[in-house]
């Protein structure tokens, strides 16, 4: 389980979120127990990405479908946050040290490294999005 203190309305509440099981989580709250049930996520289907021409204007970051757990190459959130920037696009050769996305994390930016050297071939998320620890974030092979 992890435990994270929040503090509303002036009032802190200490809370423990244990794993997913399906669609379930055990929660405690300042030591109550509560299962909690969580909405489906939409599924995205996938982008295939195509060559901009010059008269183009710039679109937003593709999002495709989530990779196969497991996926070789998949890049995955180190911490839950909210994503800032989207540094790359499809198609786009990386560095192991190149940082591709930032997350913001408990108020701090978190600059995230592409981790190898090889090509962006999906992008799952989008700035603004919130993701949860462990998710995909891209595909780089």
């Amino acid at each position: 389980m992890k435990t994270y203190k929040f503090k509303v309305n002036n009032k802190e509440y200490e809370v423990a979120v244990g794993d997913a099981d399906g669609k379930n989580v055990k929660v405690t709250v300042n030591g109550t127990d509560y299962d909690v049930e969580l909405p489906e996520a939409p599924k995205a289907k996938p982008v295939i990405a195509k060559p901009a021409t010059a008269t183009a204007a710039p679109a937003a970051t593709p999002k495709s479908a989530p990779a196969p757990a497991g996926a070789v190459g998949s890049l995955k959130s180190p911490l839950p946050g909210t994503v800032l920037a989207v540094n790359v696009t499809v198609g786009q050769a990386v560095k192991a040290s190149d940082c591709v996305l930032v997350l913001e994390a408990m108020k701090m930016e978190n600059n995230i490294n592409a981790g190898k050297d090889g090509t962006v071939k999906a992008i799952y998320v989008n700035k603004g999005d919130n993701v949860l620890e462990a998710a995909d974030l891209m595909l780089i092979e």
